[in-house]
């Protein structure tokens, strides 16, 4: 029987909508969850090893409004960030770099 050394990595998702956390079930009856910049500084300080922050909301207004949340999260962290949702172009991308995240992952309109 082989030994794997398997390490887990823990990477906490906020669901982010209009700069707040939200929880509800596929992003249905959502409900207020509190400041996305304090739970992730108290989620750095339990030692998670990146955070994502992942928003539904058509991109029009989620990059924009994401992107103070993401710049004032890499300010007051340290640890690989990604945001997805509301990352559609290039440009998009290269604003939340400019911020922060070391990953913007996007789905490419067809």
């Amino acid at each position: 029987m082989r030994d794997f050394n398997v390490q887990v990595r823990v990477i906490p998702c906020l669901d982010v909508k209009d700069g707040r956390v939200v929880k509800g079930v596929n992003f249905i009856d959502l409900r207020d969850a509190g400041d996305p910049v304090a739970a992730a500084v108290a989620y750095d300080a339990a030692g998670a090893d990146e955070l994502t922050f992942w928003t539904s909301r058509p991109a029009t207004r989620t990059a924009a409004s994401s992107l103070d949340v993401v710049r004032r999260t890499a300010e007051a962290c340290f640890m690989p960030l990604t945001v997805g949702g509301g990352v559609r172009t290039i440009e998009d991308i290269r604003c939340c770099w400019r911020r922060g995240p070391t990953r913007s992952p996007s789905t490419p309109r067809r």
